[in-house]
């Protein structure tokens, strides 16, 4: 049976579940998709747009793995029944419906694919080296190997210079680390994935929330000579308010209300140690609060 786009396969299988198979990969396709339904993937690549991949996978919880040599379209979709769908590779225009590529379905029973179907490694254990797919390669292996570091110290400095000494970054030159993240945080402002997981409360960090922190700091009056935020729960409620929608945006909200996770998050290091590394902000601690100060900089 044929249908005329991949979209209007969704619309009359309704599936609760779609499992696929798509080489290449599209992030904002994924992403798409999986804000309507429970997503997971298996690619050999090419994928494009890997920090939405990202994306999907912290707030939507899809589940994106590479394994190599699979040079095919196809999707599962589990709903009242289980059709397999081959079609169009899983990129943003045939989620949104303006690809013409005409999908052939069935209902019968698939042999030899439902074992691939659970083979594979999270692409966030791996490089863009093996993934492929464009351009934004050196970001998204700054933010797989953030994401994955597991730091302990003592105080916000302690923290930061562990986060250097990791090798992250390649270097161990404080000016070149900030250029890197900053850099990083205003391409990808838009793009909701976790960058650092703050571990007095689990949540993460993401993209977003390090690039408006530093960017309410700036419009900041709690200091006589301005451009100054004191604590932590008033700098992320602001950067909050001007992040892009996102479930793990909604999940600092619910914590920042919760009175003990607050008190939490006001005596972690980890957020000031992550906004110093951006070059942009001078941190101190007076009086049992973060004091947040823009640094004499150009932007």
């Amino acid at each position: 049976m044929l249908c005329p786009s991949l979209v209007e396969c969704l619309e009359m299988l309704k599936p609760r579940h779609i499992l696929a198979i798509s080489s290449p990969l599209g992030g904002l396709g994924v992403l798409t998709l999986a804000k309507q339904t429970k997503l997971s993937v298996l690619t050999s690549g090419p994928v494009f747009n890997k920090i939405a991949v990202l994306e999907a996978v912290d707030n939507y919880g899809a589940e994106v793995k590479y394994a190599p040599r699979l040079h095919t379209s196809i999707y599962k979709m589990v709903g009242e029944k289980e059709c397999w769908v081959a079609g169009p590779p899983l990129v943003r225009s045939v989620v949104a419906g303006n690809s013409t590529s005409l999908s052939v379905y069935t209902c019968a029973k698939v042999e030899g694919v439902e074992k691939l179907l659970t083979s594979g490694k999270p692409i966030e254990n791996l490089s863009s080296k093996i993934l492929g797919g464009g351009g934004d390669g050196r970001d998204f292996d700054l933010v797989v190997q953030l994401r994955s570091l597991q730091v302990k110290g003592e105080d916000e400095e302690e923290i930061a210079d562990r986060i250097i000494r990791s090798g992250v970054f390649g270097v161990d030159d404080l000016d070149t680390i900030s250029q890197q993240l900053w850099r990083l945080a205003s391409r990808r402002r838009n793009r909701s994935a976790v960058l650092f997981r703050e571990p007095h409360t689990g949540l993460g960090m993401t993209i977003p929330m390090v690039y408006y922190g530093v960017k309410v700091v700036a419009g900041g009056q709690d200091c006589p000579q301005g451009r100054c935020i004191k604590t932590t729960a008033k700098l992320l409620e602001r950067a909050l308010r001007l992040a892009p929608p996102a479930k793990i945006h909604e999940e600092w909200r619910a914590a920042l209300k919760e009175p003990q996770t607050r008190r939490r998050i006001e005596d972690s290091p980890y957020i000031p140690a992550i906004l110093m590394l951006t070059g942009k902000i001078d941190v101190r601690h007076e009086m049992g609060a973060w004091i947040y100060a823009l640094k004499m900089i150009t932007w």
